[in-house]
């Protein structure tokens, strides 16, 4: 398979990036719940965080976190914070060696007050980091 570019997490702005990035770039997003994977794949919208906004059509959704994840040139992370590291955790068993990781999450990890650039660095110290940052305005993006 080719590489492409991999955003966990279908909430309102991982989708929303996702839609984005798929209008330039292949790329496969990863929802938690196999039923908004096969929304998003069959009726090109996120009803239940983006309404009746739709997506750009040559994404792809999958449940299968291993299946986004392997041969990604870019893993984009669109997780809260609140389960960020156990996700993370999660990719790093099928990212390849040295694939940047960009968070898109706000906020602080709870337990240990790191942000989640810290957290990727220390789940995974061999790769590069970035965060995308800024209002989240997914509805006006979109």
């Amino acid at each position: 398979m080719s590489s492409h570019i991999a955003v966990i997490g279908a909430g309102s702005w991982g989708t929303t990036v996702a839609s984005v990035v798929a209008q330039n770039q292949p790329t496969m997003l990863w929802a938690r719940r196999d039923a908004l994977a096969k929304q998003i794949n069959t009726q090109h919208q996120n009803v239940d965080y983006l309404g009746g906004a739709v997506l750009t059509e040559s994404l792809s959704c999958s449940a299968k976190l291993q299946d986004v994840v392997q041969n990604a040139s870019i893993v984009m992370m669109a997780v809260p914070s609140n389960g960020f590291r156990e996700v993370l955790i999660e990719v790093a068993k099928h990212v390849s060696a040295g694939v940047p990781i960009v968070s898109l999450t706000k906020g602080l990890e709870r337990e240990t007050l790191m942000r989640m650039s810290e957290v990727i660095a220390e789940v995974l110290p061999r790769h590069s980091v970035a965060v995308l940052t800024g209002p989240n305005l997914a509805h006006e993006i979109l």
